[in-house]
């Protein structure tokens, strides 16, 4: 079993599924709810344990009633947690249309800059690491360790911001996000930027890397929430697997599809089926 390490932002989502979009009145009806696992490293590390690999999550979160709650979730998923506990759980509404896309409104509590574990001692026996840029100082200390025991380090890169490009050197692999590409000027743009191997998500159209191109699988999507979420972690757990770029380009593929079909990651068993 394959051992990934997700450090990042973790936090409870509160998703609302609704009858049209956008809004016409004072109120618009909703005809499903759930309470969900979100944050880009918690989607990550939930989708690394259902796929059969070992997941870790560090993050952060508050002494309270979320934060207990988005515990437990993880937990009944089979992902290994490490919280260091700051004021209150970050949380999020989403509301997702009829067509599947998705509109995250989140809050972001100030939460702690340093973390209470020990890089060397959280590396032992890991296969690969995700980070997500959304805790700096634990991340950089993550990275070094990891890249020092030639582990496999992926950057999820969507956003445009100091912290995000500061991490970019310190790992082995950058897949990053077809909005960050227009942000940039398009996907040889991005790719330009970055020095190592990288990668874009392209949605329908799949994701280019330099030398080549995995198409998407076609399917009737139901709720992207995520979904470049559980892309990342079905990479990583690729990586950590053997699988190398290509191999585990195609299996994060053939997972994010079955994701944004069904609105949860997939068992194992069902990404194998659709690779065929």
């Amino acid at each position: 079993m394959a051992r990934v390490i997700t450090l990042g932002w973790a936090c409870l989502d509160q998703r609302f599924y609704l009858e049209h979009f956008p809004p016409t009145h004072s109120r618009t009806p909703v005809r499903a709810f759930r309470q969900a696992i979100g944050g880009p490293a918690a989607v990550a590390a939930q989708a690394v344990a259902r796929l059969g690999g070992e997941a870790l999550l560090l993050s952060r979160r508050g002494p309270d009633g979320a934060g207990e709650s988005l515990e437990a979730a993880l937990r009944a998923e089979g992902v290994r947690t490490r919280f260091t506990l700051g004021r209150e759980t970050p949380v999020s509404a989403v509301l997702v249309a009829p067509d599947g896309e998705r509109y995250i409104f989140p809050y972001r509590p100030d939460l702690p800059a340093e973390p209470d574990w020990d890089p060397e001692a959280v590396l032992e026996g890991v296969g690969a690491v995700l980070l997500d840029h959304r805790w700096l100082q634990a991340e950089r200390l993550l990275a070094e360790a990891a890249r020092a025991r030639g582990i496999p380090v992926v950057l999820d890169l969507d956003h445009d911001r100091p912290e995000a490009w500061e991490l970019v050197p310190r790992v082995s692999h950058v897949v990053a996000s077809e909005e960050l590409a227009r942000h940039l000027g398009g996907v040889e743009a991005l790719l330009g930027r970055i020095p190592g191997w990288a990668a874009v998500t392209l949605g329908a159209e799949g994701v280019r890397y330099r030398g080549g191109q995995v198409p998407a699988f076609r399917v009737k999507v139901r709720d992207s929430t995520g979904a470049g979420d559980v892309y990342h972690g079905a990479f990583a757990l690729g990586l950590a697997e053997g699988m190398g770029e290509e191999g585990a380009l195609r299996f994060a593929a053939a997972v994010s599809a079955l994701h944004v079909r069904d609105g949860e990651p997939p068992r194992r068993a069902e990404a194998e089926a659709l690779l065929g």
